[in-house]
């Protein structure tokens, strides 16, 4: 983060290979320096929330989330009230994100030091000594599914740089994102109790199964919904978000390509928890290779054949065909599992 802050190095990122044009070139640089804590302070919070989850007390965790979200609120509802910022609200928002995640951090540790104190006092009598290689070889995989999945926002950005209305497809994709995640969000976290319940029952299990696709389904209904009332409209022209008039039918437009995506989750979750179900996570890895490839390639063939699809539009489409086909890569290695297991 810091090497991004020398003007030179952020120059040619910024101009070369992410094409950002000038003018939000400018405000992405000064948000890095407002995020410049971040990277620390979310790895910090991490370790000591495993701490908090290994001595049970996770409900320490969801206290923690609950500063983080009271400084989100209190300094927005602060900044828009009492400063009404016109311009900079970009790096206003990073600064109240960096402040929210640093008091996060420093609630969890204060929450987690009862538990240090008692992992510090207890003994490992197992006598399965943890060595540097095997905490490596267990990282390693899950960290490259990590940061290949997170890589993919910048390619995304420097595509969209490069497809007609740039400036507009970049303003308006963070918040169509970030509204389609909310009916996403529930199959990404049914993962967790699925790969809890495929442990407890069998990987064949069709209740768990069901489950998640009732979920998926209730979700994409809704988002149906929303999508094809007057609501849409009102959610990104009024209330949250705000966005300006021209860019909200660019919005709703993106919304209707990336419907697909709750359902197309559910079966990526359901499956992922099956695979690490049956220790085999290394199709985890290659899943999330599939979907960014897959991403990628679809942009890049847009590009060479010169189609004129506004960027938002193009990003969408990508995004959606790389989630599906992973998806079903993913349903085509755990049915061949199961058909041996059976």
């Amino acid at each position: 983060m810091g090497v991004l802050l020398i003007a030179p190095v952020y120059d040619w990122l910024s101009a070369t290979v992410l094409a950002l044009p000038h003018e939000i070139a400018d405000r992405v640089y000064r948000c890095i320096a407002a995020l410049i804590m971040w990277p620390g302070t979310i790895g910090i919070r991490r370790f000591y929330q495993g701490v908090l989850i290994g001595a049970q007390m996770s409900r320490a965790i969801a206290v923690g989330t609950m500063f983080r979200i009271a400084t989100i609120l209190s300094g927005s509802i602060l900044v828009l009230f009492w400063l009404r910022p016109s311009t900079n609200s970009s790096i206003i928002g990073s600064a109240i994100l960096a402040a929210a995640v640093t008091i996060e951090m420093i609630a969890t540790w204060m929450m987690a030091r009862s538990a240090v104190r008692s992992f510090m006092l207890r003994r490992d009598s197992s006598g399965d000594r943890l060595t540097f290689g095997k905490l490596i070889s267990l990282y390693v995989p899950l960290a490259l599914t990590s940061i290949i999945a997170m890589g993919l926002g910048p390619v995304l950005s420097a595509f969209m740089a490069r497809f007609p209305s740039a400036v507009a497809s970049l303003a308006a994709f963070p918040v169509v994102d970030g509204f389609v995640f909310q009916f996403r969000s529930p199959t990404f976290a049914y993962q967790e109790v699925a790969i809890a319940l495929f442990g407890r029952y069998g990987v064949s299990n069709q209740r768990v199964t069901l489950v998640g696709y009732e979920i998926a389904a209730l979700t994409t209904i809704v988002l149906g919904i929303i999508l094809l009332s007057p609501l849409l409209n009102f959610i990104y022209g009024s209330f949250p978000y705000q966005l300006e008039q021209a860019l909200i039918p660019l919005a709703i437009t993106a919304t209707g390509i990336l419907l697909p995506l709750p359902l197309a989750n559910a079966v990526y979750s359901i499956e992922r928890a099956r695979l690490i179900a049956l220790r085999q996570t290394r199709h985890v890895t290659f899943s999330t290779v599939i979907e960014v490839g897959g991403t990628i390639l679809t942009l890049a063939l847009m590009t060479v054949l010169g189609t004129q699809l506004v960027g938002l539009y193009a990003a969408s489409i990508a995004i959606t065909i790389g989630k599906i086909v992973a998806s079903v890569y993913l349903h085509a290695i755990t049915s061949s599992y199961r058909s041996r297991r059976t």
